[in-house]
């Protein structure tokens, strides 16, 4: 008998497969469609954490961009590294000295809504960004009232001010000058009053004339805005005091938009000698926009 020249089931380097019609000749069988890698259907994962993980484990607030930790693992944020002398409050070991870069390289690409979009805000950050978003730069962000003991959070922080604080005159009105296009208002400042809240009559905009006492044997007068936020307002402010007709002073600022007073130090500002406030300790301040 004649050896078969191939093996059952082997074909030719190359060949394709082949099957039968019904005539009897062959046909190529239809090649294996492959999907690539930009065909495949995207998947993410979603994971659920407890938020106080990503939180520092010293000032409570969310981690940025850099994380530290001790040799033992305990993770802090860069100013708590600083402000605890870079002493871990766990285990007393040194802090800073090493990154968690791994923490760090999650963070960095997880991001999340603003949590004022039931105000309005649309924008989605990224997380290590959310913290400085919501305190520097949303524009639909709550205001917090000024006064101290006053609970009021919200964006009618105007209206909250002319009903609330204006009737016990804690709350004073620009007006618009009769020789310009500027708007001016006088107010009395003692000289133990924080600040004195300045309302413009656009109806939202809210100033604050400071009275800071971080200048010795003196204070420093200043002004603010506090509202509304993202407001294009290209303004400058003379604050001018004055006791009695003969004695003035002046001078000319830029107009600082600040979201939150504590911890804000003016750069600019007038300078009133403690000698200058009387036996009242009070002086009559008028302030100039334009």
């Amino acid at each position: 008998m004649q050896k078969k020249s191939a093996k059952k089931g082997t074909k030719g380097v190359g060949e394709p497969n082949k099957t039968m019609d019904s005539s009897g000749g062959s046909v190529p069988k239809k090649a294996r469609t492959t999907t690539t890698a930009k065909e495949e259907e995207e998947i993410f994962n979603v994971f659920s954490l407890e938020m106080d993980s990503l939180e520092c484990d010293v000032c409570f607030l969310p981690f940025e961009s850099q994380i530290y930790s001790c040799k033992n693992g305990h993770a802090a944020c860069g100013s708590c590294c600083i402000s605890m002398r870079r002493k871990c409050p766990t285990c007393s070991e040194p802090v800073g000295d090493f990154r968690c870069r791994a923490m760090e390289k999650i963070l960095a690409g997880m991001t999340r809504p603003c949590r004022f979009n039931k105000h309005g805000c649309t924008e989605t950050v990224r997380y290590t960004e959310a913290r400085a978003h919501e305190e520097e730069a949303c524009r639909f962000a709550p205001y917090s009232c000024p006064f101290d003991g006053c609970a009021y959070r919200g964006r009618l922080l105007y209206g909250h001010i002319l009903d609330a604080h204006a009737p016990a005159g804690d709350a004073a009105t620009f007006k618009k000058c009769t020789t310009s296009n500027a708007m001016v208002v006088t107010v009395t400042l003692q000289k133990s009053t924080p600040f004195r809240t300045l309302l413009h009559p656009d109806e939202e905009s809210v100033f604050l004339l400071l009275n800071g006492g971080d200048v010795p044997t003196a204070r420093s007068l200043s002004v603010v805005r506090v509202c509304p936020y993202g407001a294009e307002v290209d303004q400058k402010a003379e604050s001018t005091a004055g006791v009695l007709l003969w004695w003035s002073l002046s001078a000319r600022l830029e107009l600082q938009f600040v979201r939150q007073l504590q911890g804000y130090k003016a750069k600019r500002f007038l300078f009133v000698p403690d000698d200058f406030w009387g036996s009242t300790d009070s002086l009559d301040v008028t302030v100039c926009l334009w």
